[in-house]
C-alpha cells in the first residue's frame, strides 16, 4: 500500500513539474513579445505583479523571433 501511495506521489510530482516548465515558457513566451511588441518595463511588471525592477532583471535578456514565435534568452555579452 506506501508503494503505490509513493509511486502516485512521485508521478503526481513530474506531472505538477512539467506543467510549471510549460507555463514559465508560457510566461517567458508573453513576456518577450510583450517586449518586441514594444510594452515598458512597468506595464510587464503590472501584468507579472511584481516590480519593475524585478521584471528588468528576471526577463531583460529574452528575445522574441514574430516569424517562429519562439522565445530565448540572449547571453550576456563578454566583459
Amino acid at each position: 500500500m506506501t508503494e503505490a501511495r509513493k509511486q502516485a506521489a512521485l508521478a503526481k510530482t513530474r506531472d505538477a513539474t512539467g506543467q510549471l516548465r510549460r507555463a514559465e515558457r508560457d510566461v517567458e513566451t508573453a513576456v518577450a513579445r510583450s517586449m518586441h511588441w514594444g510594452a515598458t518595463w512597468v506595464e510587464i511588471a503590472a501584468a507579472l505583479d511584481i516590480t519593475p525592477q524585478g521584471a528588468h532583471k528576471r526577463f531583460r535578456r529574452l528575445r522574441y523571433d514574430p516569424a517562429s514565435g519562439h522565445a530565448w534568452h540572449e547571453p550576456p555579452l563578454p566583459t
